[in-house]
């Protein structure tokens, strides 16, 4: 791996390891910061829906009661009671219920959720008067007699009729039925009613408000955040609001559902008067949120707001951050690998002409190194230059020294292979050669003179004198030595001869000569055989 590689792959990581840690760390931060902050919003939105709900109804029970004291209801129930006219005024029943009518139709126009209806015992539970908003667009519409409904034994009717005079029925919230059919399209409703009594305290019918949840249900589905879960859930289990059309008011449609079970985290909460706001552990997900906010419906009816923030929806801040960072990170990364390679290219170019430079000098001897070079780069390079040349230098002197050594082998050859001619030459002559010192020691002799003397070659070295013993000698080494220099003074071996020259025992002196052809050993001038002393 270059050089360049090593120093992009390191920028690189570390940008990389950089980014990640701040993303990672900002994602952690926020995390813990946002939760309590979503705990206490979703908590506050979900009260605030509740109160919202409660608001929608929290007027009927005194608006049922103020309809339920109308002088013409008690007109028109003592009208109906005798006869079709009122004994009081001689008012007749047709009047009293087109009176009745118009003050309800009033009271509908300030509130637009409401639709009212009298409802009598007699004929099957028959409707008196119903004024609703079966209009055009809505608009409130007074229902002819003709078209006056039997409620039969309606529950909401047969609960009502058991009650007291001053107690009020308040139904749960369901979806509009008449004798076991569900009117389309659905339309959620909550019932509040009170029973009419006559003077002798008999049931004379109810009034009743059915007053239309629609409007405010749909608040709640519309008051959600994107990500975010509301449920509207009542004392029964059954959903009135669910992210789910299909799964509202499963009882009533044949598919029931609890959202007890749906989440058990909550169902001990049924019934509860406070809300609350908690984080909800998830095994195979991040902890999400959910908060619980109770209602009380016109005083009696239990219904709980349950809003649920999942993980990702509430750490969607953090998220995009978290993103934000990974894109700039890429975007540092890019930037961290082009600057690296420029880095790594400048640090490496002035590396990669010193190493060309190295590859260069065995085979040019010499080569441009980049002295000139900032940095270590530069400094490396100087001091590479430096060597090279004290290592040129070093290599011209080592190469005089070996030329030198050179001519000094082939002299000393030279010189061995004359000396090596010259001894051939000594032992292989038939006179006796003799090599002295200057100073008179024998440093050998051939095996002429051995044969001569009568002495090995061994046994005459290092001696300086004649020996007394009975071999006998020419003469003292001192005479031979002088009168040989006397007698041939300016005398040179032949060429060809590179050790002695034979002389002819005529020229040698009297003292030295010997008796060549009677094979004894030389004989002294005087006559007497004397012995060499070594």
């Amino acid at each position: 791996m270059t050089l360049t590689t090593r120093l992009a792959i390191a920028m690189i990581a570390l940008v990389a390891i950089a980014v990640s840690a701040v993303g990672w760390l900002s994602y952690r931060n926020l995390e813990q910061a946002l939760l309590p902050r979503v705990l206490d919003r979703i908590e506050t939105h979900s009260r605030f829906i509740a109160a919202e709900l409660d608001s929608h109804v929290r007027s009927g029970p005194g608006d049922i009661t103020t309809f339920q004291g109308l002088a013409a209801v008690a007109g028109l129930m003592r009208a109906r009671l005798n006869g079709g006219i009122n004994p009081v005024d001689q008012t007749t029943e047709a009047v009293w219920r087109e009176r009745l009518a118009g003050r309800l139709a009033a009271q509908m126009a300030l509130k637009p959720a409401y639709s009212l209806r009298l409802i009598g015992v007699a004929d099957g539970h028959r409707e008196i008067v119903r004024v609703d908003r079966s209009g055009p667009n809505g608009a409130v519409r007074i229902v002819p007699e003709a078209e006056l409904k039997r409620v039969g034994d309606a529950p909401y009717f047969r609960d009502t009729i058991k009650l007291v005079a001053d107690e009020i029925y308040v139904s749960s919230v369901s979806l509009s039925e008449e004798n076991g059919v569900i009117e389309t399209p659905h339309a959620a409703i909550l019932r509040i009613a009170k029973p009419v009594l006559a003077a002798d305290g008999k049931p004379f019918g109810i009034v009743i408000v059915n007053v239309d949840m629609r409007p405010a249900l749909d608040r709640v589905r519309s008051s959600v955040r994107p990500g975010e879960k509301v449920y509207v859930v009542d004392g029964r289990g059954d959903y009135l609001v669910h992210p789910d059309r299909s799964r509202e008011f499963g009882s009533q449609l044949g598919a029931p559902t609890d959202w007890r079970r749906d989440m058990p985290y909550l169902a001990a909460s049924l019934g509860a008067t406070q809300g609350f706001a908690r984080i909800i552990p998830d095994q195979a997900a991040p902890p999400s949120a959910a908060a619980f906010a109770p209602a009380v419906l016109s005083g009696s009816e239990w219904v709980a707001v349950i809003e649920a923030v999942p993980n990702a929806a509430f750490m969607a801040p953090a998220a995009a951050i978290r993103n934000s960072s990974i894109l700039v990170g890429l975007i540092a990364v890019l930037c961290a690998a082009a600057l690296a390679l420029l880095i790594a290219r400048s640090l490496t170019r002035p590396i990669v002409e010193l190493t060309r430079a190295v590859e260069a000098a065995p085979r040019d001897g010499m080569a441009a190194i980049p002295v000139a070079a900032g940095g270590e780069t530069g400094v490396l390079a100087r001091a590479f230059a430096h060597v090279m040349e004290e290592a040129n230098a070093k290599t011209v002197a080592l190469e005089r020294e070996v030329e030198e050594h050179r001519r000094t082998i082939a002299a000393r050859d030279h010189h061995a292979e004359r000396e090596r001619l010259f001894s051939a030459a000594v032992e292989s002559s038939n006179d006796a050669i003799i090599t002295m010192s200057l100073d008179g020691t024998i440093t050998g002799w051939n095996s002429a003179a051995e044969r001569l003397f009568g002495y090995t070659a061994a046994e005459a070295a290092g001696k300086k004198k004649a020996s007394s013993t009975t071999r006998p000698c020419v003469c003292e080494r001192t005479a031979v030595w002088s009168r040989s220099r006397s007698a041939y003074p300016r005398s040179r071996p032949p060429r060809g001869r590179p050790s002695a020259y034979r002389r002819s025992p005529a020229t040698l002196p009297t003292a030295t000569r010997p008796d060549w052809r009677s094979g004894n050993r030389p004989r002294s001038a005087a006559g007497s055989s004397r012995p060499l002393r070594i």
